[in-house]
């Protein structure tokens, strides 16, 4: 079953993406995640920066992920909880994003995974804040979105999906999974790439600035 750009960005950051406004530069394969840092400032960067940089930014990005789950569930009720964890400019993109659940009727089932971190840069900018910029892969192969009023998949249907291995249960079992897949408002996701930005006063108090779908060359098929 085909996915939308629209509802695939909605499941994966329930923020709105904005294309890329200049050109992008792939990393290349064997680049460790954990080393990928830039940054420079007078004197050098602080102790330990660029590995406070990844944990901090990693944290950040798994908490905006878990709340966005968690709203996108309720019919995107309750996102001013995440209003705290985003900047001021941002929060007009993830309200309008938000707003896709309501205006439709519909709400998220699943949980997103966060894996093949890579945090491509890290620095202090002249206005005397810490910037980070991140890609990730956002994996919503096992979220649904469907319409509010309708039931939960069958139980069976987790078993069997995202990996579509032999399915284990019977012709009725089929046919009940086969009638939830065929409603035209039921849609799943997929492990995608994804920008984040982030800048904060330190590195603990970081902030999404933005976000985006990753256009260069960073495949998440074979995330682990």
């Amino acid at each position: 079953m085909k996915v939308s750009l629209a509802i695939v960005w909605s499941i994966l950051l329930v923020g709105g993406c904005q294309g890329p406004e200049g050109e992008v530069v792939a990393p290349a394969e064997n680049e460790n995640p954990d080393t990928v840092l830039l940054g420079h400032v007078p004197g050098g960067l602080p102790e330990a920066f660029l590995e406070d940089a990844s944990e901090h930014s990693r944290v950040a990005l798994q908490r905006y992920i878990q709340l966005s789950d968690a709203i996108s569930a309720q019919g995107g009720e309750g996102a001013s909880e995440l209003r705290p964890w985003v900047s001021a400019e941002w929060w007009p993109s993830e309200q309008e994003s938000f707003a896709f659940y309501e205006e439709t009727g519909s709400r998220s089932l699943g949980s997103s995974q966060l894996s093949r971190f890579l945090v491509q840069s890290a620095r202090f900018t002249p206005r005397g804040t810490v910037e980070v910029g991140v890609i990730a892969c956002v994996d919503t192969t096992d979220v649904f979105v469907l319409p509010v009023e309708l039931r939960d998949p069958p139980a069976l249907l987790w078993e069997w999906h995202p990996d579509y291995e032999d399915f284990p249960g019977g012709p009725a079992e089929w046919a009940d999974i086969e009638g939830f897949l065929s409603h035209p408002d039921v849609s799943w996701g997929s492990a995608e790439p994804v920008v984040f930005w982030f800048e904060g006063p330190d590195l603990a108090s970081l902030l999404l600035t933005s976000s985006s779908p990753w256009w260069g060359v960073y495949s998440c098929a074979s995330s682990s």
